[in-house]
This record gives structure tokens, sequence and C-alpha cells, in this order.
């Protein structure tokens, strides 16, 4: 019996690049559409926005995750998705900007992630993480950033636009770091088999759960409560792996 290994593992990549492929359209298809539709009450439409391309940000992060089997080439595909992220922003090219700074982040999330050696070391990210945040958006980097304006801004952020609104009118901002450590820590979910499908779904809670406080605030720091919200699902399994040494387990 004659058994061809190539022709049965490209069906199989096929139907990987699925998820990431749909998770793009609507990525495009609500940067580029969303101002044909009509405008919800204001708050109504921020969350309802922000819930629509933070989910679809979510299921490209899930569906690059097998980039993980590149191991340390990972930083070469955000090297190549980093001059169109640029090139995008530039040209006014917004949706299609957010794709290459949500594959640029994912990569380097999903590098990192390899590289944590115990179950630990998660924790100690998270903490460090949110810390190093809060600091940053009260009077660090991200508030110098901020200053600048708009301009600027575009560079560093995933912009969810609104329904109704085109990207020059109205969006909601979240930073490409954010999308970074989201990456990192579904990453580390899969790697140390934690709750990886709770884990993205709680993390997304939390992204708009900061959105909301901002209406009533200001620009609020994400990390804080994305690490609170992976920590939480995952406590119990983290704080059993570090009991049993912490080491990542065969893959």
């Amino acid at each position: 019996m004659r058994i061809d290994a190539g022709g049965s593992g490209r069906p199989l990549r096929m139907k990987r690049l699925v998820v990431p492929a749909l998770a793009v359209a609507v990525l495009l298809a609500w940067g580029f559409g969303s101002r044909l539709l009509p405008a919800p009450p204001l708050r109504a439409n921020i969350l309802l926005s922000s819930t629509i391309v933070l989910s679809a940000v979510a299921v490209l992060v899930w569906g690059l995750l097998p980039l993980a089997a590149l191991g340390r080439r990972l930083p070469l595909v955000a090297l190549a998705a980093l001059p169109f992220a640029v090139l995008f922003v530039w040209l006014g090219w917004v949706p299609a900007a957010n794709v290459a700074k949500v594959v640029f982040a994912a990569a380097l999330g999903i590098w990192i992630a390899g590289e944590l050696e115990r179950v630990s070391w998660i924790a100690i990210v998270a903490a460090v993480s949110a810390v190093v945040d809060i600091v940053s958006v009260a009077a660090g980097p991200t508030r110098a950033i901020l200053d600048k304006g708009p301009v600027v801004v575009g560079y560093f952020i995933v912009a969810a636009t609104w329904s109704g609104y085109s990207y020059a009118e109205a969006f909601t901002g979240l930073g490409t770091s954010d999308v970074l450590f989201f990456a990192l820590y579904l990453g580390a979910a899969r790697r140390f088999r934690l709750r990886a499908g709770w884990s993205a779904v709680a993390m997304v809670a939390s992204f708009l759960c900061t959105i909301a406080f901002a209406m009533w605030w200001t620009a609020l720091p994400a990390l804080p409560l994305l690490s609170v919200a992976f920590l939480a699902v995952n406590a119990d399994l983290i704080v059993r792996g570090m009991r049993s040494g912490g080491e990542a387990p065969p893959a």
C-alpha cells in the first residue's frame, strides 16, 4: 500500500489557513465598510464596534498559534509584517495596517511564549507588564505618544472604527503592545496546557471592560485587566504546574 504523506499534509495545512483568513476578511470588511452602516447610540456603538474588531483580532491570533513551530525563526515573520504595517499607515489604509500590526505583534508574542521555560514565569510577566503599563500610560512612553496626536498614534495602535464613521472621524485604539501580550498569554496557555479557549474569551472581555471604563475616564492601560483575566482563568493550573516543577510539557 502506498501512502502519499505530502498529499495528506496539504489539506491539513489548507484547513489551518481558514481561521486566520476568515479573521482577516472580517477585519478588512469591517474596516472598509463600517462607515456605510447606521450609527447606533455612541456608547453602544463603541462597544459593538470594539467587540467585532477585537473578536476578529483574537481569532486571527488564535489562527497564528501554529506558527509556534517556527521557534526562533518567528521574529522573521514579525520583521516581514512590520514594513507593511508602516506602509499601510502612511498610505491611510488603516484596515490593512491593522492586519499587518496584528501579525507583527502575534509573531513576537508567540515567540516570547515559546521561550518561557517555567509556568511561574507567566505570573512574573503578568505582574511586571501590568505595573509597567500603568506607569507608561500615566507618565511614560505611552503618554508621550498620545500627546503627539493621531498622526503618531496611528503607527502604534490597532484601530477599531465605529459603525457609521470613517477612521478620520472616530475610532477606538488598542495598543499593538496589548495585542503582543494577548498573543504571549495565548501562546503560553497552549505551551503549558492551560485553558487557551477560555483565556482568549476572558482576555477579549478584559479589553472591552477597559474600553467601557475609558468612556467615563480617559485613556487607560489595558494590560492590568488583561493580566488579571488570564491569571484568573488559569490560576489553579498555574499553581498546580508550579508545585509539580513548572516546566513546559513535551510537545
